[in-house]
């Protein structure tokens, strides 16, 4: 396993998740862009941000493949088609916690030397990378339940429902 210079720094996060999470729902709840989220569907996204924070070495890690992130966020989109958050708002969310969560180890963290500015842009880089893999899968899981969802309505038949939606729009891992 190659480890990261910014390990001090991961451990603060998965030490912290459930700070930042607090956080993020809070945040979540206020932002009039995220208002399909409530205290009654945060549940799922909470266990899920808090699942991801305080394993964040391990997610974050050179070992994990895009492959097994797209197995955990494809599932996660299908999930949050299923309980009604429209994309937008699921990428939204995702932003968020990622700011949220930025913004954690800026202020709790102290810098005054180069190799510490190194470390920092090194997580940044590595969240920044996890994340956009995420929301890649997450956001294909989304479109799959949504195509599957189109095919049950009888109205649209599977070859209509492929003009909507193209070759490859899915993950089929």
């Amino acid at each position: 396993m190659l480890h990261l210079i910014s390990d001090k720094l991961v451990e603060l996060v998965e030490k912290h998740a459930d700070l930042i999470v607090k956080r993020w729902i809070k945040g979540l709840l206020a932002d009039p862009t995220t208002s399909s989220y409530t205290e009654h569907n945060t549940k799922f996204v909470e266990n899920k941000a808090k699942m991801i924070l305080k394993n964040m070495g391990q997610w974050i890690s050179y070992d994990t493949t895009k492959e097994e992130i797209g197995r955990s966020y494809a599932d996660q989109g299908k999930e949050l088609f299923r309980m009604g958050i429209p994309l937008c708002e699921v990428h939204r969310a995702s932003v968020v916690l990622r700011r949220t969560l930025w913004v954690f180890v800026v202020h709790e963290s102290a810098f005054d030397s180069a190799f510490q500015l190194h470390q920092m842009r090194e997580l940044n880089d590595r969240i920044i990378l996890f994340f956009d893999r995420a929301e890649y899968y997450t956001i294909r899981g989304y479109i799959e339940a949504m195509h599957e969802k189109l095919k049950e309505f009888g109205t649209i038949d599977p070859a209509q429902a492929e003009t909507i939606f193209f070759e490859n729009s899915f993950y089929n891992k």
